[in-house]
């Protein structure tokens, strides 16, 4: 089927761009499915294999979204789950977009002061830039400004819900809806989303919106690239921090996408590395990205760890790693031989 309309969206990176390795099928999208990450950074969605169409990241210290574009907007993604026998979800019409943030409010109330997004609460101004996508998606693709589905509240949004659609709704449904309508499905995200809200900004009532372009009125960014072939063993199941040129990363910025890259060698197959990013505070404190997990292989090993994030100007990014050998007892070390760090960071 072929493709009608631009199909990326303006000002989105394409920084981790899943549609080359992983395909998809050809469709007019009439359908947005809306997600939650349930984490504060950019997943790396298993390389690929369980990514959206689009992710959009809060910037809190400039007050808008950052978004990641993965597959085009008429490609089929790949966050929801399609059983054997029944309907079609991912490859049903369906563009899917993931907001960085949680509708659990355990969750929320676990994060506490971590800068971050709770879709029942969700600030103006990303109303604002949500509002800006969905008119895009109608005015450029056609799809319907409409929702004619109950988001609940989560954890009530759960699985069987009372929600979730039919068979028949499904095959037969435009708009827009969340993962916890989707059949087949179980997941209750996004929980209490104010597509309502975002709906009425993307109609006009409330102040016009237009694509926001990742970088404006905040220069352009600066590119990210560090490179090291010093030795640097791994110490099974210890976390070290990373010096590629240097140990912080990032310094002064309120945004940034970053990839660490790394040859390991004399990790036998079947073991784990574990990477993450940290902030580092003045006050000796951190916040933690989440931890992506990465299998060695027999002879080297070739491993990236991507991440995406905002930090304060106080903050400085850096990495860690770990090594889990397969075979418990193994204490031998094994050796980092090269290090790449990529990325943009904006000031």
């Amino acid at each position: 089927m072929a493709k009608t309309g631009p199909q990326r969206y303006p000002g989105a990176s394409t920084t981790y761009w899943y549609q080359s390795a992983w395909g998809g099928d050809s469709m007019e999208s009439n359908v947005i499915v809306w997600h939650t990450t349930e984490g504060t950074s950019l997943p790396s969605y298993s390389g690929g294999a369980q990514a959206p169409n689009f992710t959009a990241v809060p910037d809190f210290k400039n007050k808008r979204l950052l978004w990641y574009q993965h597959f085009d907007f008429d490609t089929s993604a790949r966050a929801l789950v399609n059983r054997p026998g029944g309907v079609e979800t991912n490859t049903l019409n369906v563009c899917q977009v993931e907001l960085v943030g949680t509708c659990d409010p355990s969750t929320h109330k676990k994060w506490g002061s971590t800068p971050h997004l709770y879709t029942s609460e969700l600030p103006d101004w990303v109303i604002r830039d949500l509002a800006a996508f969905v008119k895009w998606a109608h005015d450029q693709h056609g799809v319907p400004l409409t929702s004619a589905v109950t988001f609940k509240a989560y954890p009530g949004s759960y699985g069987s819900n009372g929600v979730r659609m039919t068979a028949a709704k499904w095959n037969s449904f435009t708009g827009h809806c969340g993962h916890q309508h989707v059949p087949e499905n179980d997941h209750g995200d996004p929980g209490l989303f104010p597509m309502g809200a975002i709906l009425d900004h993307a109609k006009g009532a409330s102040t016009p919106t237009t694509p926001h372009q990742q970088g404006e009125d905040s220069d352009m960014p600066t590119t990210l690239g560090l490179y090291s072939t010093t030795d640097r063993p791994l110490v099974p199941g210890k976390w070290t921090t990373l010096t590629v040129e240097k140990t912080d990363i990032v310094t002064g910025a309120n945004a940034y996408t970053a990839s660490v890259m790394l040859t390991v060698d004399g990790a036998p197959a079947g073991g784990t590395l574990q990477g993450r990013f940290y902030h580092q505070r003045t006050d000796g404190s951190r916040w933690d990205s989440g931890i992506v997990e990465r299998p060695t292989t027999a002879g080297s090993s070739f491993v990236d760890f991507p991440h995406a994030g905002s930090i304060a100007a106080t903050e400085k990014l850096r990495f860690e790693v770990a090594y889990f050998p397969a075979t418990s007892g193994d204490e031998k070390s094994v050796t980092i031989t090269t290090s790449r760090v990529r990325g943009l960071y904006w000031k």
